[in-house]
């Protein structure tokens, strides 16, 4: 298991971002980034830092990931994700999901199982 970061900075709207490799593109290969939260449940969720609507990050443009309601939100198109579930509850993806990442929080710190890892496809060809 790699560390990430400590867990005890993820409260209320704040993040953890952070690298999870480089993913071949037709564009040459670029890095992909995964983001940590808390949910309202307490528990901590992991997600692909790319929406399923277009294949970009959600906080393009002004780095946010909550809307004022406390969900996940796409800057670039306005979808709306369950931070629990990564669920697309309204606008442009609605049924489609967030991938989620196997993250584990253990001894203050976020941890990635880098096994659990499913291989990545191609961000621009979703």
């Amino acid at each position: 298991m790699k560390r990430l970061c400590a867990s005890d900075g993820l409260r209320g709207t704040l993040s953890a971002r952070f690298e999870l490799g480089l993913v071949q593109t037709r564009y040459g290969k670029v890095p992909l980034e995964g983001f940590a939260i808390r949910a309202p449940d307490g528990a901590v969720r992991g997600y692909h830092n790319v929406c399923p609507h277009r294949g970009q990050p959600l906080d393009l443009g002004d780095g946010k990931l909550f809307s004022s309601d406390g969900l996940l939100e796409c800057q670039a198109h306005g979808a709306y994700f369950d931070p629990s579930s990564g669920l697309c509850v309204r606008g442009a993806c609605p049924g489609r999901s967030l991938r989620g990442l196997p993250l584990v929080e253990q001894d203050g710190a976020l941890w990635i199982d880098e096994r659990e890892l499913e291989p990545v496809d191609d961000p621009d060809e979703r």
